[in-house]
């Protein structure tokens, strides 16, 4: 299960090391690709990337707003594994739509990890669940 935060620096040469935690449940081969929210990217095991692209094709492409859902998750999409000492190189086009400078935040989030520039995922943070807890109708 992939839990938890964690922040690592990227390189000159676009590559981060992959929190050992993460690295397991990662496996050898993995799909980087843009997040759903802007200037985020998205990390999934192979297992889960399968399990995505079956519900993308369940999307009818007759359909506009499908074509460019499958468009943003597919055409970003690049199969990625780890070199020796854990790192993966983010291609330069993905750095640059997620702002990644510097400091890389990796969050897990059960089937995949996003990640995002330490700034701009201070202002993904959210101080009230509760809000959005009642938004969705889930109790806790």
């Amino acid at each position: 299960m992939l839990i938890g935060k964690y922040t690592n620096a990227l390189d000159a040469k676009g590559r981060v090391f992959v929190p050992a935690a993460f690295r397991g449940d990662l496996g050898d081969r993995f799909v980087l690709t843009r997040g759903s929210e802007e200037k985020s990217l998205y990390i999934y095991p192979m297992k889960e990337w399968e399990k995505f692209v079956e519900k993308l094709q369940q999307l009818p492409t007759s359909k506009k707003n499908s074509r460019a859902i499958i468009r943003h998750f597919c055409a970003n999409a690049t199969n990625c594994d780890m070199d020796s000492q854990g790192r993966i190189n983010i291609p330069q086009e993905l750095r640059e739509k997620a702002e990644l400078q510097k400091e890389v935040v990796f969050i897990g989030t059960v089937n995949r990890i996003e990640l995002w520039s330490a700034e701009n995922y201070k202002q993904t943070e959210v101080d009230d669940i509760d809000e959005l807890l009642e938004d969705l109708d889930i109790d806790f």
